[in-house]
């Protein structure tokens, strides 16, 4: 729990400095890119995570990937290495997206769906979220769960719509039942 809020308060941070230095694009493109490499390489948050591994180890690692970043970036690396903090490097990473994309009023949710949604049905569930809450943009990605039978469920964070034959059924399963 600790570690978490500790990388909020990293990524609040970053982000107010990347505004204050003008750099928020070239920022939020590092975030994206380091999201995307831990998604793509669940070891290297093991890596860093691992308190066997030196910090030096863990600097050198992130050394070769810093090379390539905007240098406010490659400052907040090293203010993370003489912290010891590369362990939060990942939460961080999440956290300053999640925070960018609440300035910037987009929402992200989930639609579970019996088959895959073409691009076109996407746009449409877009548009109709986007119209329900004026001034939000949504990006939606679709999961599959066969056992919906038809229809779609659309999960953002605590809030569930589930327009399912499977949510309907069981609705009336519970009707017959009382």
């Amino acid at each position: 729990m600790k570690k978490e809020k500790a990388a909020v308060i990293y990524a609040r941070m970053l982000l107010q400095a990347a505004e204050d230095n003008k750099a928020s694009d070239a920022v939020s493109a590092d975030m994206h890119i380091l999201a995307q490499s831990f998604r793509n390489l669940p070891a290297l948050h093991m890596f860093l995570t691992n308190p066997v591994r030196r910090a030096e180890e863990k600097a050198k690692v992130i050394g070769s990937v810093a090379a390539k970043l905007a240098p406010l970036t490659q400052k907040f690396l090293k203010l993370l290495e003489t912290k010891n903090r590369f362990a939060l490097l990942r939460p961080i990473a999440d956290a300053y997206i999640t925070l960018e994309e609440a300035r910037k009023n987009i929402l992200r949710a989930t639609v579970v769906s019996a088959k895959p949604l073409a691009p076109d049905q996407l746009d449409k569930l877009t548009r109709g979220l986007e119209v329900k809450r004026p001034g939000k943009t949504y990006i939606l990605t679709n999961q599959i769960d066969a056992s919906l039978i038809a229809g779609f469920r659309i999960v953002q964070g605590d809030t569930i719509t589930d327009a399912s034959i499977k949510h309907k059924l069981d609705l009336l399963r519970q009707k017959l039942a009382a």
